[in-house]
């Protein structure tokens, strides 16, 4: 790829471009992880895959329920 770029800049008279050293694999797992958020508020909520009991401890806390509904079926299924 070098030698493309090499050609590119003796065709339009401009500086070869300099490409970056390749990384290793652990400054790409430090990168991301610099990137991650510690300390978000939906990993704090008790999440439950009983809905009845999800239920009882909205009513205890007040709180709203979300309800999330996942069906693994084709869209083209006709049967729902």
């Amino acid at each position: 790829m070098v030698g493309l770029g090499l050609a590119a800049a003796l065709v339009w008279g401009q500086p070869p471009i300099e490409l970056d050293p390749p990384r290793t694999r652990e400054q790409i797992e430090a990168e991301v992880e610099s990137l991650r958020v510690r300390d978000v508020p939906w990993r704090q909520i008790s999440w439950h895959t009983c809905l009845l009991r999800g239920l009882k401890q909205s009513r205890e806390q007040g709180k709203p329920v979300l309800l999330w509904v996942f069906i693994d079926r084709p869209t083209d299924d006709e049967r729902c």
